[in-house]
């Protein structure tokens, strides 16, 4: 009995069924690869040729046109997701076929964002962090003092959008009589138009009874780069312009185009137990380059007990054109305790 037939059929079988899940590439230079596509992002694609486990790195800007037998998740750089498997097509170009849309659909290679392939988990729709922190002293007896300091953030972030909001408020009273009173936010947008740069808007709304001011509100756009976007380590920088105006207590309301500037540091240390954090903002008249504001925020996070943690931080507020009668800076020492997550 001759087992060469079976034996070539089962061969036959499983060449099929490998060239069946067998994605194609086609390179600007004509060059023909067939294998799997990991995914796709920075501008790199990650390859895996057939009858390998090493994968490959090739330029998405090199990548005439691809095909896959499997769905892919492509990510354009509009933030639109498409699900779907990828045929033949003109050069510079992808054909998508997907249940969720009613034909396919023909797109640019410079259109697509990122690409995960089945063998990536599925990316993350939206990833949230933030915190909240509060803390206070209160004594009694020859001396009555109370002071009262809560601070928040929270962002949301999927590949290509992030949206952060923070505030902070601080309250403190001597014998019944206020000597401190301020409170801040601000709300920000960012879209990522690659894995570093990204166009930035935001409000900043602000306040501080001994510093005469009613309410600051700016308002603006500009860009920004990630530096770094790592569980360790995250530092990014922007620069823009906008719109300010200054409501006064007693002061004559002023309001002013602006340029701003803003720095957003924070780096874990000994193991991500402790964390260090810095952030700046400031505003400077596009009218008098003397008349500008800066704030900063530098602290460290400390873990505690049950997700509890602690930070001690010196907030430094700059107004190179206070008021008459007010002095240029104002620090605050605060210790908090909150959770983060």
């Amino acid at each position: 009995m001759s087992f060469r037939r079976p034996l070539a059929a089962i061969g036959l079988l499983l060449a099929s069924a490998g060239m069946a899940h067998a994605d194609t590439v086609v390179l600007d230079n004509g060059d023909r690869l067939t294998g799997t596509i990991i995914q796709v992002t920075g501008g790199v694609m990650e390859f895996r040729p057939e009858a390998t486990r090493a994968a490959v790195t090739i330029p998405w800007d090199r990548i005439a046109t691809l095909s896959t037998d499997q769905n892919m998740q492509v990510l354009l750089q509009d933030g639109t997701e498409i699900i779907g498997r990828a045929e033949k097509a003109d050069d510079g170009r992808i054909r998508l076929i997907s249940a969720d849309l009613d034909e396919p659909v023909s797109l640019r290679t410079t259109a697509v964002s990122q690409i995960r392939g089945p063998d990536t988990p599925a990316r993350d729709r939206v990833r949230t962090t933030g915190g909240l922190n509060v803390g206070g002293t209160l004594t009694r007896g020859n001396t009555r003092t109370e002071a009262y300091n809560f601070n928040g953030a929270f962002e949301a972030r999927t590949n290509v959008n992030r949206f952060r909001i923070d505030g902070q408020a601080n309250q403190a009273k001597e014998d019944g009589e206020l000597s401190r009173d301020n409170a801040s936010g601000t709300a920000r947008y960012d879209h990522f138009l690659s894995e570093r740069i990204y166009t930035n808007t935001y409000v900043s709304l602000a306040r501080d009874r001994f510093r005469d001011l009613r309410l600051r509100t700016s308002v603006g756009a500009g860009f920004g780069y990630q530096f770094f976007d790592t569980a360790r380590r995250q530092l990014s920088a922007e620069l823009g312009g906008g719109y300010v105006n200054e409501d006064y207590y007693d002061a004559d309301n002023e309001s002013n185009p602006a340029a701003r500037w803003a720095l957003d540091y924070e780096e874990r240390l000994f193991d991500g137990g402790l964390r260090f954090f810095h952030r700046q903002e400031g505003l400077v008249s596009l009218e008098n380059a003397d008349d500008f504001v800066v704030g900063t925020q530098t602290g460290l996070r400390f873990p505690l007990m049950f997700g509890v943690t602690g930070t001690a931080q010196v907030n430094v507020d700059y107004d190179n054109t206070p008021p008459s009668g007010n002095s240029k800076t104002d620090q605050a020492y605060i210790v908090t305790m909150g959770y983060t997550w």
